[in-house]
């Protein structure tokens, strides 16, 4: 998909053409405007201790060498978003392994390290990944899922309605009611899912105002630390301008919470979730009631137990208490633990095993049985999660995120064009 057809796709030929002067008076001549707006970006993430992710058009690094370099020596974390502005979804293995080789030495060249990717138009295919995967890569970033913000009875138009509805059919995204935004592997590679509205259906396709866009931005933000998952934010440097009010907005609302939010990049999240894979809790029945766990000693490691009786826990976030050191002694009235039946699938167990508790297959009694589950998808990962959280069960867990951080932050921006000649040249980048 090329810049006309995704126009096309996206909003219709005529209404794109009627946005041309809009692009243009985002974008200047020169990469300076773009360079001011990159900068003022990782300025306002500064403030908060926190640093962007920005996946770039690598034949944008080979023409503006000296402002990725900076950025790179600036500490912010660059990821690939194709050598050019094209949809991978429709390139077969070849072509994705002879554009992600071309791009990543674009970078090399330059010293700056890329472990994570984002395909233009978060349109992707199972190549896409498998090229990823031979290139080194640890992390994309390539599905999206969409939060129920939009405000309907508040200046949204129909007609922005439907322009926001064709962009999630474009993204191919997820809805939240049934899509959970947590990191997981696709085809081996770990992916970290994107949250919309974006930046571009905020301002282009729903014209919604500056407070309604810092409202959606904060009601995504609560609802991903209610259900303790992240909220990977997109915002393109051209729009920074237009939603920095909302950027600030959604940052300072993260402020003063217990728990905390984690503020992270992308790399960062990805670093965690490798790491964090290696732990495992191990258990041992002492005596009627009695049990004791262990776990490996790791400072950011955060268990958590509900229903038990133990020394030292602490309040966490609802019923959830922390557990602190690398072992404890508790008292419960049966395993807490989660049963699974003998013929479950593997892809149910692997995944209540990387929500961090202890499963047993059939035999040992335990505090929770989820019966069935025989087949298991993406789609059913929130249900179960629900399942869990509503059962009156003593368990402990392994939690998601470092140091007892509630949710994930993270600020992200795809790099596609730094001036006008630039934007308009990408019909022809394919």
């Amino acid at each position: 998909m090329n810049l006309i057809t995704y126009l096309a796709d996206s909003r219709g030929i005529v209404n794109s053409m009627q946005r041309l002067p809009t692009i243009a008076s985002r974008f200047g001549i020169s990469s300076r405007k773009m360079e001011r707006a990159l900068s003022r970006y990782v300025e306002l993430a500064a403030e908060y201790g926190t640093s962007p992710t920005f996946a770039v058009t690598a034949n944008l690094v080979e023409r503006y060498p000296g402002v990725f370099r900076r950025l790179d020596e600036r500490g912010v974390e660059l990821a690939i978003h194709g050598y050019v502005h094209t949809d991978y979804s429709v390139l077969d293995l070849d072509e994705q392994r002879r554009h992600l080789k071309k791009g990543l030495l674009a970078f090399d060249q330059l010293g700056i390290n890329v472990t994570g990717f984002r395909c233009p138009y978060v349109r992707w295919n199972d190549e896409s990944v498998t090229a990823a995967k031979e290139m080194g890569l640890t992390y994309g970033s390539n599905r999206c899922v969409a939060w129920d913000v939009v405000p309907r009875s508040n200046g949204i138009s129909e007609r922005g309605m439907i322009a926001y509805r064709k962009g999630l059919a474009l993204y191919r995204s997820n809805d939240a009611a049934s899509a959970v935004s947590l990191p997981s592997f696709v085809s081996g590679l770990l992916d970290l899912p994107a949250s919309l509205p974006d930046d571009e259906a905020m301002v282009d396709r729903l014209h919604a105002s500056p407070d309604e866009r810092a409202g959606m931005w904060r009601a995504v933000l609560d609802e991903t630390y209610g259900l303790g998952e992240m909220f990977v934010l997109i915002l393109h440097h051209e729009r920074l301008a237009l939603c920095h009010s909302a950027l600030k907005a959604v940052l300072d609302h993260t402020r003063g919470r217990t728990p905390h939010v984690w503020l992270a990049s992308m790399r960062e999240i990805s670093e965690w979730w490798h790491h964090r894979a290696s732990f495992k809790l191990a258990w041992e029945r002492l005596d009627e009631g009695r049990y004791r766990f262990a776990w490996p000693s790791d400072p950011r490691l955060t268990v958590l137990a509900r229903g038990i009786t133990a020394k030292g826990l602490s309040p966490w976030s609802g019923d959830w208490m922390t557990v602190p050191g690398t072992h404890v002694t508790i008292t419960s009235s049966a395993l807490p633990a989660i049963r699974v039946d003998p013929g479950a699938s593997p892809a149910f167990v692997s995944f209540l095993e990387e929500e961090g508790y202890v499963v047993q297959r059939g035999g040992q009694a335990c505090a929770l049985h989820l019966e069935g589950w025989t087949e298991f998808a993406d789609h059913d990962k929130r249900r179960v999660i629900e399942i869990i959280e509503q059962a009156d069960a003593p368990l402990i867990r392994i939690w998601r995120w470092p140091s007892e951080a509630r949710s994930v932050l993270s600020l992200t921006g795809d790099v596609d064009s730094m001036t006008l000649i630039d934007f308009l040249r990408r019909p022809l980048e394919v």
